[in-house]
């Protein structure tokens, strides 16, 4: 299992932190109140042990997923319990419905928050790497984790950074999880500590 060093961590945190604090300010405008965003947190898993760790109190989740490419490549989620998520549509688009009766509309809603965070995420990305990344289009999955993270491969490694939103006194925690294979990760290293090189010692991480 890789393991990023405490500086790579840093770093890796901090590209993030940035783009959570565009998102929120995105996701601001959209619902017209203030929405904040975590200081996200990183860990690493097994595919297999990040679906336990999605299902272990949530037999259902909803999962945006935007395809990346570039000079690492995979597959990005916003995943939300499937509650929370219905939650999050209610407060962005004031409707009361359960979620099986998910509307059309209320499905792009999601869809959008997963292209806006996860826009951000692979912008900054490609702003501090100074490389560029090409996605696919948002999909919306609902079900349990493993139906949602069906289409990844089980040798692939997930970089999964747990982020909590706070909107209308209400926080919803959510994760935003990248799932490569071996070799993207490397490559991720690679460009992470390039970035740190040319920060040198000024680098306050």
């Amino acid at each position: 299992m890789r393991e990023f060093t405490p500086l790579q961590q840093d770093a890796i945190c901090e590209i993030f932190n940035i783009s959570v604090g565009q998102a929120a300010a995105t996701m601001s405008q959209m619902v017209g109140e203030e929405v904040l965003l975590s200081v996200p947190y990183l860990q690493f898993y097994t595919l297999e042990n990040a679906c336990e760790l999605l299902s272990k109190s949530n037999l259902r989740i909803c999962g945006v997923q935007q395809d990346f490419d570039g000079c690492f490549n995979g597959h990005a989620f916003l995943i939300f319990p499937e509650n929370r998520s219905l939650e999050l549509v209610r407060l962005m688009i004031g409707k009361n419905m359960p979620i099986e009766y998910l509307s059309e509309l209320e499905q792009d809603a999601l869809a959008e928050v997963g292209n806006i965070i996860l826009n951000a995420c692979l912008a900054s990305l490609s702003e501090v790497f100074q490389q560029q990344f090409h996605c696919g289009l948002p999909i919306l999955h609902i079900g349990s984790s493993q139906e949602v993270l069906q289409r990844c491969q089980p040798e692939q490694l997930v970089m999964l950074l747990h982020i909590q939103f706070t909107l209308a006194d209400r926080k919803i925690e959510g994760y935003v999880i990248f799932i490569m294979n071996s070799d993207s990760l490397d490559l991720l290293v690679c460009e992470i500590e390039k970035f740190l090189s040319g920060i040198g010692p000024q680098a306050s991480y």
